[in-house]
């Protein structure tokens, strides 16, 4: 099986931001072709150099998770800006990034801001009604400071309502997941909406929605968890066994702010920073997802960081950054991709091995395949999907969304 599961994707409220259609001097012009093609990496580089306009400066601020700062430009864009696609553009990222934190009613709030000014924006009216059930709810947070559990086979041992369940925990999920059977069996209410969700196929599908009270992982409770809900058929949950029949996604990964998961499957919520010598890489949020900076043949590359998938996935500019990797692969047409909603067979190149650094710390790749044709808007802008096969080779991951930091040792 190629994936665990793949990232179940809102596309209105996901990885794609619309392009920018406002006017740009030369300065502007380069920081636009950076936001345009997802380079967040560099695109903080070039706006800590200064003479950025506030978007870039909240954009960026919205991408490493400093959402005070993030609020504090776009407020600036709004005054000056009014109704242009700079303007809208903003309320887009702050939707976003108000998803992500489980701010519903904030996320909410800033589509209904886009559909005031263009009332027929596909993206904005395709996320309303999953924004809507949410926003019922109050907002997502976290009581307790630092707890440590066991990983079992089947993820992260949690309860809800007092009934068990282990899900696997999936960077890759804008929002955890659980089916019909799940929700019933937690005494959850389900509310059906018209949106639909996509995998990272491109598969698309219906959805309902549920939000738990009350989530119970060890000492911690984290409160007004918001699920999508999915047929028990849909793959891979039709061959889990119930208790197993879900995702914890990355709303809930954020709230935690740091977890850390070692090779005797221990699970620690809350650990303290690692120390300054201990390698790490950069993160950032690109939309609802996490991005990581990673290393090939010393050459800095970005990798959408999924959790929620068993291999590791190169896409189609890593092909086109080595061609000389790709002329001497193993071509094939039947590499096989799993996600929720479906399986699909890709063309892509076999490579036999390759070693990539994760902030210094060393990993190695066997028999991965590179795609050689996009299947997902991330998949056309980053250099692969890193998988919890790179993360495993490590003794200590952790995660840090506070520093923004993911470290290996």
């Amino acid at each position: 099986m190629a994936h665990l599961c793949q990232r179940s994707k809102i596309a209105s409220c996901g990885v794609l931001l619309a392009a920018l259609c406002f006017g740009a001097g030369k300065d502007d012009a380069n920081l636009k072709s950076l936001y345009d093609s997802h380079q967040w990496f560099e695109l903080r580089v070039s706006v800590r150099t200064g003479g950025a306009s506030a978007f870039y400066r909240g954009a960026v601020a919205c991408a490493f998770n400093d959402q005070r700062q993030c609020e504090k430009e776009f407020r600036a864009v709004f005054k000056s800006a009014g109704r242009s696609d700079e303007s809208l553009e903003a309320h887009r990222v702050l939707a976003s990034t108000y998803f992500t934190h489980g701010e519903y009613k904030k996320a909410l709030a800033q589509v209904d801001a886009i559909l005031a000014v263009r009332p027929t924006d596909s993206d904005a009216l395709g996320s309303r009604p999953v924004l809507t059930a949410l926003a019922d709810s109050p907002d997502q947070h976290l009581v307790g400071a630092h707890t440590t559990v066991k990983l079992q086979d089947g993820g992260l041992p949690f309860s809800i309502n007092g009934v068990n369940a282990t899900y696997w925990f999936d960077s890759g999920a804008e929002l955890s997941v659980m089916t019909e059977s799940e929700a019933k069996r937690f005494g959850l209410q389900v509310h059906p909406t018209t949106a639909k969700v996509g995998d990272v196929n491109g598969t698309q599908f219906n959805t309902q929605i549920a939000v738990a009270d009350e989530l119970a992982i060890g000492s911690i409770r984290v409160k007004h968890v918001g699920f999508l809900v999915l047929p028990d058929n849909q793959p891979p949950f039709n061959e889990a066994s119930p208790g197993s029949r879900g995702l914890i996604g990355i709303p809930v990964l954020l709230g935690f702010e740091r977890f850390a998961w070692r090779a005797d499957e221990t699970f620690e919520i809350g650990p303290k920073s690692s120390h300054n010598n201990v390698p790490h890489a950069d993160l950032c949020f690109d939309g609802n997802h996490p991005l990581v900076q990673i290393a090939y043949d010393q050459r800095p590359l970005t990798f959408a960081l999924d959790t929620g998938a068993t291999n590791t996935d190169l896409y189609p500019p890593f092909a086109s950054a080595f061609p000389e990797l790709i002329r001497s692969a193993t071509k094939t047409d039947s590499y096989k991709m799993e996600g929720v909603g479906g399986t699909k067979y890709m063309e892509a190149a076999t490579l036999e091995s390759l070693k990539f650094s994760i902030g210094g710390f060393p990993t190695t790749l066997k028999s991965v395949g590179v795609l050689l044709n996009p299947t997902s808007g991330a998949s056309k802008f980053f250099a692969g999907n890193l998988g919890i096969d790179l993360l495993q080779q490590a003794h200590k991951t952790t995660f840090d969304f506070k520093a923004m930091t993911l470290t290996l040792k």
